[in-house]
């Protein structure tokens, strides 16, 4: 009777409901963790006085960050100069826009990359494939 099911008993299924557009926009690309020996620096402020700002995982398209004090009250939608270090690559700045926040500090948001130059949008696809290929996916 191995290969027979048992009376009675059924099999089950799992069936996933259809993703909401948020959950579509979070997972559109592969998202990595970055790790102690090949950090994503994100920092946020304006002027001389900088902020570090947690990064969590981080895509091509952007980064998911730890909500900061700084920024905890802008809702999604909003736009944010950011500063971003990647291995092997000169600190640049770029805008974003907040996708989702919890609102919160220390929750969680996340922002898309706007207004990267082909250059760092490259810089930042290599970092993303290295972080894969060492087996950080978020």
């Amino acid at each position: 009777m191995g290969d027979m099911a048992q009376p009675g008993r059924q099999l089950s299924r799992r069936r996933r409901a259809p993703y909401n557009v948020t959950v579509q926009e979070r997972r559109q690309n592969v998202r990595v963790r970055p790790t102690a020996d090949y950090d994503i620096g994100v920092d946020f402020g304006e002027g001389i006085v900088k902020v570090k700002v947690d990064v969590l995982d981080a895509a091509v398209g952007g980064v998911g960050l730890v909500v900061a004090q700084e920024f905890a009250e802008l809702p999604a939608g909003s736009e944010i100069r950011l500063g971003v270090t990647l291995p092997g690559v000169p600190r640049f700045e770029t805008v974003g826009s907040i996708r989702y926040t919890q609102g919160r500090v220390g929750g969680r948001c996340g922002v898309h990359f706007n207004q990267l130059t082909g250059e760092q949008q490259q810089a930042l696809s290599r970092a993303v494939s290295e972080l894969l290929e060492r087996g950080s996916s978020a």
